[in-house]
């Protein structure tokens, strides 16, 4: 009895760090919430042949790639995809590790590299970086944009913006199965089903829309009675042991 008690406090327990993990993201940029998933535990009676529940232990964390809604920044760097494609991203010093993220919030560096925060490059649907050039033909750069089908626009001067490197969108036929390695970003694993890298727009990518950033998928009121839930179901476990110990105390007095 003592066991089964014992796998409720650790799921109880393991629920609280989730979801508090969730609560403490929900302003973070284009972040994805996680589920932790359980399943009943059995051992097999000796001899009767019968599956006997003996609690319940972790199965996985799921992570949920719902796209959420977007907050306008008017930042033209700034890009978040309507749709369910994610950004492919490259690793400056090693471009061969590629991640993706729904993360947005993207600089050019100071060699017109299109990066994110911490420097990790942007690919092109060639799965080349994106580079933007400072100047053109003596013309200072005077417009970067980025348009729904993702060319990145530039002008030079005052001539009109045009056209160059066209981003990426990976396309993911089970997404919940990638690898979740932090900032907002993921690998790719067998189970992902990687459907391809597309233009924006095609293959249910979606469209790409610049000035923009995705916010967390985090219903803060969901989450919240989900903690209260799983504290309350905590207190329960503790009290049902509390209990077993002053039944045992009784009996070896």
């Amino acid at each position: 009895m003592l066991n089964i008690i014992k796998t409720a406090l650790n799921a109880s327990s393991h629920k609280v760090s989730v979801v508090s993990n969730n609560i403490a993201n929900a302003g973070t940029t284009a972040f994805k919430r996680s589920e932790a998933i359980f399943e009943d535990f059995y051992l097999q009676a000796e001899r009767e042949g019968l599956a006997l529940g003996s609690g319940a232990r972790l199965q996985s964390n799921r992570v949920s790639h719902n796209p959420g809604q977007f907050k306008k920044t008017g930042v033209s760097s700034d890009l978040a995809v309507n749709g369910h494609g994610m950004f492919i991203l490259a690793n400056p010093e090693a471009t061969d590790q590629v991640s993706f993220t729904r993360n947005g919030s993207f600089q050019l560096d100071e060699n017109g590299f299109l990066t994110t925060n911490d420097g990790q490059l942007v690919l092109s649907r060639t799965l080349d970086p994106i580079e933007i050039q400072f100047e053109k033909d003596g013309l200072p750069l005077s417009e970067f944009d980025v348009n729904p089908e993702g060319f990145v626009m530039t002008a030079y001067g005052v001539g009109s913006a045009e056209p160059g490197a066209q981003l990426g969108l990976a396309y993911f036929n089970n997404p919940a199965a990638l690898a979740q390695v932090g900032n907002g970003r993921f690998l790719v694993t067998e189970d992902a089903a990687l459907s391809g890298v597309y233009a924006p727009g095609d293959s249910g990518t979606g469209r790409v829309l610049s000035g923009h950033l995705e916010v967390a998928n985090v219903d803060l009121v969901n989450e919240l009675v989900s903690l209260i839930n799983t504290q309350q179901a905590f207190s329960t476990a503790s009290k049902a042991i509390q209990a077993d110990n002053d039944m045992v105390s009784r009996f070896t007095r």
